[in-house]
């Protein structure tokens, strides 16, 4: 009977040692890095070697993340990407989709207890299976590197994105007398804006254009190159 209970008190021994193991060795997981507006956010996340990335994609429109010339499989709206950096550095990505759309990974080898963006890993439904395959080398400085001032449309307001080809985000936009409206093509095609008698000029990818609104009223709006299929309106309060 002693043999017994020694032989069993080992075992309960070894299966607590071997669970705090296994709690230690869970992979930080920091984010999410929501994908909304056409820009990442937070834009510069930082974490320890070993740690995990999480992407989600919060837009209407498809997005992927390119690091170090790898790219994820194209991101739709709900789903995530998880990728692990391995090793110290600086890591620079951009949606290979839309290339205004950047970001920064600094992994540094802080203490554990200073990163507040950290957090135990949590079971969670995986909406899409993405695997990264990535080399954990960080980019050289000469590589695709974000600008100086990064602007976050997703906090600008009176702004109108061009999305997914033919379609203003939003549709319909109301703002008060005065107002300076923008608009930003984001979706690789051509565009110009048409309100009345007012014409933008020709808007490439990444192009904008700007106008005042001073008298309140509805303000249609059409692409004048797609005409009334791809429309808008502005009100004026």
């Amino acid at each position: 009977m002693k043999i017994y209970l020694l032989f069993t008190s080992l075992a309960a021994l070894i299966m607590f040692a071997g669970a705090a193991i296994s709690s230690d060795m869970v992979t930080p997981q920091i984010g999410p890095v929501k994908i909304k507006n056409y820009a990442f956010g937070p834009n510069t996340v930082t974490a320890t070697p070993g740690s995990e990335v999480v992407w989600v994609n919060n837009d209407s429109a498809s997005h992927s993340i390119v690091i170090d010339g790898h790219q994820s499989p194209r991101l739709r709206n709900g789903s995530e990407f998880r990728h692990t950096f391995s090793a110290a550095g600086e890591y620079h990505y951009q949606c290979g989709i839309h290339k205004s759309m950047k970001g920064t990974v600094i992994i540094a080898k802080y203490d554990t207890a200073s990163m507040p963006q950290a957090s135990a890993k949590k079971p969670r439904p995986v909406i899409e299976n993405t695997t990264s395959s990535m080399s954990p080398t960080p980019i050289p400085s000469t590589a695709i590197h974000p600008k100086a001032v990064q602007k976050n449309i997703s906090a600008e307001k009176n702004t109108i994105s061009i999305v997914d080809f033919m379609r203003f985000s939003p549709a319909v936009l109301s703002v008060a007398a005065g107002t300076e409206v923008t608009w930003n093509n984001h979706d690789g095609s051509n565009h110009i804006i048409q309100v009345g008698n007012v014409r933008s000029p020709r808007l490439r990818h990444d192009a904008s254009f700007s106008y005042r609104f001073d008298k309140p009223g509805e303000y249609p709006y059409i692409c004048g190159i797609h005409g009334n299929k791809m429309s808008g309106k502005i009100i004026v309060e």
